[in-house]
């Protein structure tokens, strides 16, 4: 029995690095995958989720740290690991003068599936089996996109990874794949790890999510907490910053203050608190400048992407 089942974790990432000469590209990275989860990987481009999503399918060796799948260690049980996962890293390669059903059939081959139903299978999942026997150079990129996810679950994994799924896509073809996860989530009781750079579509697919920057953990937690409508994170601005600090620490606003990275007063409570908190720093006699509402997740991510 692997001991994953008893942790709820499909992957356990702890003090993860990579160095390349003088660059840091993943820098002390600790994240983990819960099973059933459809895990966002955030970040700009060049933060290191390529690089983390290639360590994690051993494609290249950490320079420190260590990777857990199943409960058991990447380095030594690589091969029984890799069984288990199917992935698509960025664009999938796929030869454009095969069709469809030949480009699965030397990818089942290769994965050790001998099921010859499985093509069939999911090609229907993916929503390709009308055009299964056209050649690969006819398809849309959208179609491409999903004929790589099918490459990656024709030997039925119980993990998917995905880098960037949606890149190059019209609205369309990112909602046929934001579709396609959740339904093998839900439907098929797959595991996914997805990376994106684009926050709007976690949102509506991930359960939990991780944001890094240079490599390094930003945030991590359940979508519902980092997005609940109902709690408020402010931003409090007054005359005198300092003395505001010291009356707020004798106050029952104490427990609501967080650390903030750029040294400003950052309070975290229900909305609906916000006013009764406007009314009792006014009788702390506290001047305000501004009280300004911070989106946690949303603006930590822009803070990254607009970094870029």
């Amino acid at each position: 029995m692997d001991s994953s089942a008893d942790s709820g974790a499909v992957i356990e990432v702890a003090g993860l690095g990579k160095v390349y000469g003088s660059l840091v590209a993943v820098d002390d990275l600790s994240f983990s995958v819960r099973r059933g989860d459809v895990y966002g990987f955030l970040g700009q481009n060049g933060a290191g989720k390529s690089t983390t999503i290639r360590m994690l399918l051993t494609l290249i060796r950490p320079t420190s740290g260590s990777i857990r799948m199943f409960g058991m260690d990447i380095s030594r049980h690589r091969s029984e690991i890799l069984a288990r996962v199917g992935a698509v890293i960025e664009k999938p390669d796929l030869y454009g003068y095969l069709t469809g059903r030949e480009n699965l059939r030397i990818l089942a081959r290769l994965s050790g599936c001998r099921d010859r139903k499985a093509i069939d299978r999911v090609l229907d999942t993916v929503g390709l089996a009308a055009r299964a026997d056209d050649r690969v150079r006819t398809y849309s990129q959208g179609m491409r996109q999903r004929l790589g996810i099918a490459c990656a679950l024709v030997h039925d994994p119980e993990l998917v990874i995905l880098d960037e799924p949606t890149n190059g896509l019209d609205p369309q073809g990112i909602a046929d794949i934001r579709n396609l996860i959740l339904r093998l989530s839900r439907e098929g009781g797959k595991t996914f790890l997805v990376s994106s750079h684009l926050l709007s579509e976690m949102e509506l697919i991930a359960n939990r999510m991780v944001i890094i920057d240079k490599g390094r953990k930003v945030v991590e937690g359940e979508c519902r907490t980092l997005l609940d409508p109902e709690r408020q994170v402010v931003h409090l601005e007054t005359m005198d910053d300092v003395q505001t600090r010291v009356r707020l620490a004798r106050s029952r606003w104490a427990a609501h203050i967080e650390d903030d990275p750029q040294g400003r007063i950052r309070l975290s409570l229900d909305r609906a608190d916000v006013p009764q908190l406007v009314r009792e720093l006014s009788d702390m006699d506290v001047q305000i400048l501004a009280l300004r509402p911070f989106n946690r997740l949303e603006d930590y991510f822009l803070s990254l992407t607009q970094a870029g």
